[in-house]
């Protein structure tokens, strides 16, 4: 655990101990709170948390979920029944095909925060829901529990984080959603006889406030792992009762953290099982959509959500150094921002095709330190990593096999050497990654969870 690991969950369990009374139909809202974004913004904050003398500092992670577990509301016993399975959607990212695998369409229901567009989302027959369905009118509840948070916040006007007034406003934006999902789930479970919930993430307001509603109902929960465990805020604590985990790394890391291995099952990913069940696009079709010569070599370069200067540096060092290559974006976000680089008839901006249509037909993979590269590792693509500059990140990508660099050019240098000397070595480099990283067995994600959900109904 590193400093500002340490510091921040210092900080954060500083904030249960001095909101723990302040709750909503007994459950308490400083859970629900999405406690990440508080610090964001608060650059002299973010300082002292890299800062090993801060106050906040402790030195055992193994505490930390036993610490955090004391703020949770009093589970009731589970109730073994056979109501439904409901699957709760925001980044829990199962194949369409997968869901009847896992459930039968009529055991199954697939519940989201709202409803925008039910044709295009239905699955295998599921029934779907959205928790806007249960909405009802909070606002002068919210009233109340914004007041009653300023009375609290009151007593600590010297914190550091308390006391400080991004915080209070960035507090009171949260509540009226945080009840309104409050409402949503309670009324939600009350109307749908469920007998478990299986997330994506645990740690947005809404996934928080219906993990916790369903523990208050003796409802048994699952989360799956929605990405690799770059930063560990976005994972921890464990709320639902049972975290699925990619594989042996990641059991490690939340032993660390003070939880129990017996409720952190390897389950890899179902979506990873299309890596060989998808019908992948052929080459052919995927060099006359990109209208690329069936000869040249191509890379694949992974576009940032947020910080597009690193992209752009490697390829602009690319089109002047590898004149041979045809340089794929996936882009995520800002698309824009790639105006200039889109007149290149060797650089093709790519939104919305599948990964898993695009790996086979790649000869390496750039990336940020993100999923993707464990992704293309499995599927045997050589990849090269460029850091992100963000405090209290994991060790993933040190334990992880693979290269990283913090500048532009030494990256683009080994690409190049990479082209020139390529070798297979993709089954070897997968099997090594299995035996840390993904399920080692060469079991299917899909059937894994089947068995664990079947366990846990019965």
């Amino acid at each position: 655990m590193n400093t500002y690991e340490k510091n921040y969950w210092g900080l954060y369990l500083d904030f249960l101990t001095s909101f723990r009374e302040w709750k909503y139909h007994n459950l308490p809202l400083s859970l629900c709170v999405h406690f990440p974004t508080m610090i964001n913004g608060m650059a002299g904050l973010e300082q002292s948390l890299v800062d090993p003398s801060y106050a906040k500092s402790w030195s055992d992670g193994k505490v930390l979920q036993g610490r955090f577990e004391a703020f949770l509301p009093i589970k009731e016993a589970v109730k073994v029944n056979h109501g439904k399975v409901v699957y709760y959607d925001p980044l829990l990212g199962i194949p369409p095909s997968s869901y009847k695998q896992l459930s039968s369409p009529a055991e199954s229901l697939i519940l989201k925060p709202d409803i925008t567009n039910v044709k295009k989302k239905q699955i295998d027959g599921a029934v779907i829901k959205g928790l806007s369905q249960y909405a009802v009118d909070i606002e002068g509840q919210a009233r109340k529990e914004i007041k009653r948070f300023h009375s609290i916040a009151g007593k600590h006007k010297n914190h550091p984080l308390f006391g400080n007034r991004h915080f209070l406003l960035a507090i009171k934006k949260q509540i009226e959603k945080i009840l309104y999902f409050i409402e949503g789930t309670e009324r939600f479970l009350m109307e749908v006889d469920t007998s478990l919930i299986v997330f994506g993430e645990t740690n947005s307001i809404d996934t928080r406030a219906l993990a916790l509603a369903a523990r208050k109902k003796g409802i048994p929960t699952l989360c799956l792992q929605h990405g690799a465990v770059i930063s560990p805020f976005g994972y921890l604590p464990k709320v639902a009762d049972y975290q699925g985990v990619y594989g042996r790394y990641e059991q490690t890391l939340y032993e660390s953290r003070g939880v129990d291995p017996d409720f952190l099952p390897i389950l890899g990913h179902p979506r990873f099982d299309e890596m060989v069940t998808r019908n992948n696009l052929r080459a052919s079709s995927f060099n006359k959509t990109l209208g690329i010569h069936p000869s040249r070599k191509r890379i694949l370069l992974i576009d940032h959500h947020t910080d597009k200067k690193m992209t752009h540096q490697i390829l602009d060092l690319l089109l002047v150094t590898a004149p041979e290559v045809e340089l794929i974006v996936k882009i995520k976000k800002g698309v824009r921002a790639f105006d200039g680089c889109a007149k290149h008839k060797r650089v093709h901006l790519i939104r919305r095709m599948h990964l898993y249509d695009m790996l086979p037909n790649v000869d390496a993979v750039i990336s940020y330190e993100s999923t993707v590269v464990l992704e293309s590792m499995l599927y045997g693509r050589e990849n090269f990593v460029w850091k992100l500059k963000q405090p209290g990140l994991t060790d993933y990508f040190t334990q992880l096999p693979v290269l990283t660099y913090s500048t532009a050019e030494p990256l683009v240098e080994e690409v190049r050497t990479f082209l020139d000397k390529r070798s297979d070595q993709s089954g070897q480099q997968s099997v090594q990654l299995r035996e840390r990283f993904y399920i080692p067995s060469h079991q299917k994600s899909t059937l894994l969870l089947k068995a664990l959900i079947a366990s846990l109904r019965t």
